[in-house]
């Protein structure tokens, strides 16, 4: 399904289209490990499948003209899918959880180590595969919950509210951002985007590691300064490394929940806040070198620091600095 969890590639699209069963029977058990059946297609109905890889996750768009069975056994990424367009249905089934669904869904398609099997008819979707580490690294557990494994509990979102949250950040990752190749190609912006996909996956649908409702205890919640300072250190120490919140705390040796209170009451911020923080002075140091004839623009280098929003990058800057990047680079 995603075939390379160590290192993420750039969104590289591969396409595949047919009206041939066999060969999409063939084509699918490879890109998913599912046995598929075209029971028929409708007229001028065509099958299609885009894939981007970027490693720990990746967008598949699948256009399915088609009446169409399938089925797996248990499988290793986790699949959320959004049922797209304006008709068809899918009807599937996840372990013992069977359900219907119809355009503007979003579904858990599958989890890992479960089969999962259904049914659909003249759909459109879009299929994001991500790795189980992925959001076991980005989780960060829920006040009071006990350590166990992450398991998610149902096939839809817990609310509207939380699937249309997911269905921006998949749309601003996969269509906006990622399709630029001077974005796509900076390893910040890749692994940034793929923890706010596993932080949005993990806020929409109900699961055993961030749903607690106990509260917070006291004992938890305290990280000495020392921590701070081994945090801090080790995000001045590599600033350019693709890390996050679960790799800052695992450096100050306490828990992310425990650092983040920590921040919050020495330094007033967050660990990621300190983190951007830390970043935007070395755009700011780019900006200043910049020769004018180099070439350099701000895009790049905001890119280059893992900041996608270029108007939010620009707005971060001139409450630092006073004045916009472009000013900087310019030199005027």
């Amino acid at each position: 399904m995603v075939t390379n969890y160590a290192n993420p590639s750039v969104f590289r699209p591969v396409e595949f289209s047919t009206t041939d069963p066999e060969m999409c029977r063939t084509y699918f058990l490879a890109a998913y490990g599912a046995q598929l059946r075209v029971n028929a297609f409708s007229p001028d109905g065509r099958i299609r499948h885009r894939r981007c890889d970027a490693g720990t996750f990746a967008v598949d768009d699948l256009q399915l003209s088609a009446d169409v069975s399938y089925r797996t056994g248990p499988r290793r990424p986790l699949v959320i899918t959004e049922v797209k367009g304006a008709g068809g249905f899918v009807e599937h089934t996840v372990g013992a959880d069977s359900e219907h669904f119809g355009p503007g869904d979003l579904l858990l398609a599958s989890q890992p180590d479960e089969p999962y099997s259904g049914h659909l008819y003249n759909v459109q979707l879009r299929a994001v595969p991500i790795a189980p580490e992925l959001l076991t690294a980005t989780a960060v557990p829920a006040p009071g919950s006990a350590a166990r494994p992450l398991r998610f509990t149902g096939l839809r979102p817990a609310n509207a509210a939380l699937a249309a949250q997911w269905k921006r950040t998949m749309a601003f990752i996969a269509d906006d951002l990622l399709v630029r190749p001077e974005a796509a190609d900076e390893p910040l912006l890749v692994g940034s985007a793929a923890r706010l996909l596993a932080a949005a996956t993990l806020a929409a649908f109900p699961n055993t590691l961030t749903y607690g409702r106990a509260a917070e205890g006291p004992t938890e919640l305290c990280a000495a300064p020392t921590a701070v300072r081994r945090a801090v250190a080790f995000i001045e120490g590599r600033p350019d490394a693709d890390i996050g919140l679960t790799e800052i705390a695992a450096a100050a040796c306490v828990s992310p929940r425990a650092l983040q209170h920590a921040f919050r009451r020495h330094l007033g911020t967050t660990p990621t806040g300190y983190l951007r923080r830390v970043r935007l002075a070395h755009a700011h140091e780019d900006l200043v070198k910049a020769e004018p004839s180099s070439g350099a623009t701000v895009a790049a280098i905001a890119y280059r620091w893992g900041f996608a929003h270029q108007g939010r990058f620009a707005a971060r800057y001139r409450s630092a600095y006073g004045c916009s990047p472009l000013h900087t680079l310019r030199g005027t």
